[in-house]
């Protein structure tokens, strides 16, 4: 299998916001690909609604490259993206609030629950917390917060995705990280970095960046 590697949009800015080389960028991408040949390996061919490699790729590098001890994801699926980003936090213990609806995904006869690629190993540092994130989301973010990194991938329209950012940025660190799935389906994510003063920059297929071009 041929290893993912970078392919920079807006090289300088993402360089600079991450504070590391272009080596440190492609060392993540070569531990990234350890975990696409996992999800692989344990999906078998089949779709879960999995982010792409390249995107998987660049998740791990935004969290390792952040160093970021505290991590939000919304929309779990099988756990690719969960465990990419344990993987990358391992080092410095980070810890990931996941959330989800918790609906089986796949096939009926095939269906597997939320998370289910999630290793053992990760689940000290794993919180899954099950319902609409309009009812969980808020509460977790303000009690354990602030945090360093934002992933959003579940509901895609414009006013959840708006509501989802807006409720995030309340709860991040000034020095954040946040990134978008599908940041291309609305306008959602484009007007939120607009009205913030933040910088977006797509970064594989359609997952973007959004971050502070400024943050001391």
């Amino acid at each position: 299998m041929n290893m993912i590697e970078p392919d920079f949009t807006d090289k300088e800015k993402i360089l600079e916001f991450l504070e590391c080389s272009e080596e440190d960028v492609r060392e993540s991408f070569r531990r990234a690909n350890k975990i696409i040949d996992y999800v692989r390996e344990k999906i078998g061919g089949k779709n879960y609604w999995q982010v792409s490699p390249p995107e998987l790729c660049w998740l791990y590098t935004g969290v390792r490259l952040m160093r970021a001890p505290l991590m939000a994801e919304t929309g779990v699926g099988p756990g690719s993206t969960s465990t990419a980003i344990l993987d990358a936090s391992a080092e410095f213990r980070g810890r990931l609030f996941s959330f989800d609806l918790g609906e089986k995904y796949g096939g009926e006869e095939e269906a597997m629950p939320v998370g289910f690629l999630v290793p053992e190993k990760f689940k000290e540092r794993w919180s899954l917390v099950i319902g609409n994130t309009k009812d969980t989301l808020e509460g977790k973010l303000s009690y354990f917060g602030p945090f360093d990194v934002f992933f959003h991938d579940s509901q895609h329209t414009f006013e959840h995705v708006t509501w989802e950012l807006e409720t995030a940025i309340k709860n991040l660190r000034k020095k954040f990280l946040i990134v978008v799935d599908n940041y291309d389906w609305t306008e959602a994510p484009d007007k939120f970095a607009e009205k913030h003063g933040l910088c977006l920059v797509k970064v594989a297929d359609d997952m973007c960046f959004i971050f502070p071009e400024k943050f001391d």
